[in-house]
């Protein structure tokens, strides 16, 4: 790798590796979670997920809404559910899910807070899922949710699909 490269801030390294290859590629705390949750579901049984660009753009868009805009669920500020945000990037699918976090630091953090969930669990255990898109946006200036004493600064989103 050369040596501009390794100054890159893993997000803007993910961004160049998509706009400069096209495909899906993901890096650091991303890369991590999909490695966790492809081992959890060896063990259960089911084959590894593949990553989908346009599943990566979907989780990445609302994983930056939800750092930007200041809100933590599955409903965007714009009324959007994840099923909207798939189609707003083309893809059809024939069953679909989101996991999402917010304030876990680390990928191990998020990957196992989703495991003791039991919705989040079953969502990762589903083998009729096949592809997936991870993402992860850091709010530096992040102010805290009502509800919440301190800001979350990290917002993890991960999609579930199967192809239509």
């Amino acid at each position: 790798m050369c040596r501009s490269m390794r100054r890159l801030s893993w997000a803007k390294a993910l961004l160049l590796s998509l706009a400069v290859a096209g495909s899906p590629v993901v890096a650091g705390p991303a890369e991590s979670v999909l490695t966790a949750i492809n081992a959890a579901r060896a063990k259960a049984g089911c084959k590894p997920l593949h990553l989908d660009a346009r599943l990566v753009a979907a989780a990445k868009a609302h994983a930056r809404a939800m750092a930007e805009q200041n809100f933590f669920g599955h409903a965007g500020k714009d009324g959007s559910r994840f099923t909207s945000r798939l189609a707003r990037q083309g893809y059809s699918y024939r069953t679909a899910a989101e996991n999402i976090a917010a304030g876990q630091k680390t990928a191990s953090q998020v990957v196992a807070s989703w495991l003791k969930s039991a919705g989040h669990r079953r969502n990762i255990l589903n083998c009729r899922m096949t592809e997936t898109g991870i993402a992860v946006v850091y709010q530096a200036d992040d102010k805290a949710i009502r509800g919440n004493a301190a800001p979350l600064r990290y917002y993890w989103v991960q999609v579930f699909a199967a192809p239509g």
